[in-house]
């Protein structure tokens, strides 16, 4: 057999044959071996280093001041594509979350301002009536706040409460805040704390409004809300502007 196989190969291949096969052979060897030694190893670190010796001076040399307000705009419009608008408002709120409040207490009649404000600016005005006399308004809109002390419990050291903001149109932006307090040895305590037990993750700070982040830092910071009064009326006058129709 091995006689037949030398017999065949001496009648198919030449030496010319032969010569090529192993030239052929021969640099697809130095290519592989070129191609290993140029991914990693000293021959790849040498290249590196030569090439960052000349770069790097070059770069440190370069004023790229001039490329700054390019920069800065296309920057703007990724961030305010339709596809970044969510990504935005995470960052934006998981920065509000993580600044504490700048103040260690707070009037509970301060925070129902702070909601007031707030409806005044989202407030829902389909429906709202409009007022034509001295400028075209929206008609004013009542908001209250009561608040609402729990029955003590005799064997217990807390006291807890509840707070309701209520739009009287827009009954989505209404608000129940629960509240407790430690009072111990002594019932002239400090102030209630919040106490929302909410469980805040990333992705649901897409949907956080802006006055729900502020319950949640005052929740966070642990600071003490004043009970300075337990009911509270106010009329709104919603940021929107309505469209003048006359008949």
């Amino acid at each position: 057999m091995k006689n037949e196989i030398l017999k065949i190969a001496g009648e198919v291949l030449t030496d010319e044959d032969v010569n090529e096969i192993i030239k052929e052979k021969f640099k697809d060897a130095v290519r592989d071996a070129c191609d290993r030694a140029f991914r990693w190893g000293d021959i790849k670190r040498s290249i590196e280093k030569k090439i960052e010796e000349v770069m790097v001076p070059y770069i440190e040399e370069r004023d790229f001041s001039e490329y700054l307000p390019k920069l800065d705009t296309v920057l703007m419009q990724i961030i305010n594509s339709d596809n970044c608008i969510g990504q935005k408002r995470i960052l934006e709120n998981f920065q509000s979350l993580m600044t504490e409040p700048e103040y260690k207490e707070i009037k509970l009649t301060d925070i129902f301002e702070k909601w007031v404000s707030y409806c005044e600016s989202v407030i829902n005005t389909d429906g709202i009536g409009i007022c034509y006399d001295d400028d075209v308004s929206y008609q004013p809109v009542e908001c209250t706040m009561e608040f609402n002390e729990d029955e003590k419990r005799s064997w217990s050291s807390f006291r807890h409460a509840n707070v309701v903001f209520q739009n009287e149109h827009d009954k989505k932006l209404n608000v129940e805040i629960r509240l407790c307090k430690y009072e111990g040895l002594s019932r002239n305590d400090e102030g209630y704390t919040i106490a929302l037990h909410n469980y805040t993750i990333i992705s649901s700070l897409r949907s956080i409004n802006d006055f729900e982040l502020l319950l949640i830092r005052l929740e966070r910071s642990g600071t003490k809300i004043i009970i300075d009064s337990e009911y509270e009326t106010d009329e709104i006058q919603p940021d929107k502007e309505p469209e003048a129709t006359f008949s």
